[in-house]
């Protein structure tokens, strides 16, 4: 049987993970995209990591890769405050005294993390601050995002030593830090409760690292949409900052709780009429009731920044002209999936 230890662990990766889900629990069997490799690039809704049981604990193994580790050298990696916890409740598990009815969950606690998010941030320069020349602005231009965006993007030239600026010790070595792209989560009220990093280098084994500072479902966008308007809802940051009015569901996999006046919502999801997990999604959001956006088959590209790029201009014109609901939404779907 398997460690109550390693799930407790596992499952506390829920809010780090994209597209986390259990698929089964007896042998255990839990999914996720992959966060060492950034697992598909061509698609979003891939997740080819797994945590399985093996041994009274977990392995984990990424379809994407290749990699193939424990599960407390994979945590070591992905969240390494996480980590030194872990050690020490299997060491405490392994030594427990018979007959003591309490788990060590129950009788150990942990201090959330408090920090300013407002000094945090202003550590570092937004990218609308940077000189023209500088990789990150080159980036974000080779990307056509639209300059009045740019401010809502970040650099740091070290990503870890930034972190743990804000959470002491949340990365147990500094070692190889580099610069990243940092995306915030920003709440309706200006406060930011996590980030997204992006690596700059095409090789890089951890693509994006999301760091959460609170228990929030990882939306982008909180901070500057208007729910009394019709607002859409797409996959990605990069593809919200080509409308006027969106949010991103980075990661937030369907989870529409943090989102206000529902009726006005429009969901986006790529444009990839053979990806069945992009099916279900999109069934899924249908059966609730939701208004959703049926991609014409002649556009170029999956998303909204990648159309974009291949020369597609008029994105909220056709966004407007695709919107459907209800059976008629049913009945254009099935007519896509077999485009």
């Amino acid at each position: 049987m398997i460690d109550y230890v390693d799930i407790q662990y596992a499952q506390s990766l829920a809010g780090r993970m994209e597209r986390f889900k259990v698929t089964r629990t007896n042998p255990y069997r839990i999914n996720f995209r992959c966060p060492l490799c950034g697992d598909s690039q061509k698609s979003r809704s891939k997740a080819r990591g797994w945590l399985l049981e093996k041994d009274n604990s977990f392995v984990y193994y990424c379809h994407n890769c290749n990699a193939s580790q424990s599960f407390s050298y994979f945590l070591k990696q992905v969240d390494p405050l996480a980590f030194k916890s872990y050690v020490s409740e299997k060491f405490m598990s392994k030594h427990k005294k018979p007959g003591d009815e309490k788990s060590i969950l129950e009788r150990t606690t942990f201090e959330t993390p408090k920090f300013n998010s407002k000094s945090a941030i202003k550590s570092i320069k937004k990218v609308s601050q940077l000189d023209h020349n500088h990789y990150a602005k080159l980036y974000i231009l080779e990307r056509e995002i639209p300059s009045a965006q740019h401010y809502r993007m970040y650099y740091t030239p070290k990503f870890k030593t930034w972190v743990n600026s804000i959470i002491p010790d949340k990365f147990e070595s500094v070692e190889r830090d580099e610069p990243r792209l940092v995306i915030p989560f920003f709440d309706k009220d200006k406060k930011m409760f996590g980030v997204s990093a992006r690596s700059f280098k095409p090789d890089s084994k951890l693509r994006y690292i999301t760091i959460m500072f609170e228990d929030k479902p990882k939306i982008f966008g909180l901070d500057t949409v208007n729910f009394a308007n019709q607002y859409y809802v797409v996959e990605g940051a990069f593809d919200s900052m080509f409308l006027k009015n969106a949010v991103a569901m980075a990661g937030a996999d369907g989870n529409t709780n943090a989102l206000n006046n529902t009726e006005n919502a429009v969901f986006v999801f790529d444009s990839e009429p053979r990806n069945k997990e992009i099916h279900k999604r999109m069934e899924k959001i249908i059966d609730a009731g939701y208004k959703i956006v049926i991609w014409p088959t002649d556009i170029p590209g999956k998303d909204i920044n990648e159309m974009v790029l291949n020369g597609y201009k008029d994105i909220e014109g056709t966004l407007r002209n695709n919107v459907y609901k209800g059976l008629e939404a049913k009945m254009k779907l099935n007519y896509w999936k077999k485009s």
